[in-house]
């Protein structure tokens, strides 16, 4: 039993760190476009 949960969790939580990356990067993006309209 301990075996399969834990197998479970390592593959929620990679699921939920690709979302997390993905977010962080869409933050970046949008960070970077508004530095680049305030500078220009």
């Amino acid at each position: 039993m301990p075996t399969m949960s834990n197998l479970r969790r390592r593959k929620i939580q990679a699921r939920q760190r690709k979302i997390e990356n993905a977010t962080k990067r869409e933050a970046k993006i949008a960070k970077k476009e508004h530095n680049a309209k305030k500078a220009g």
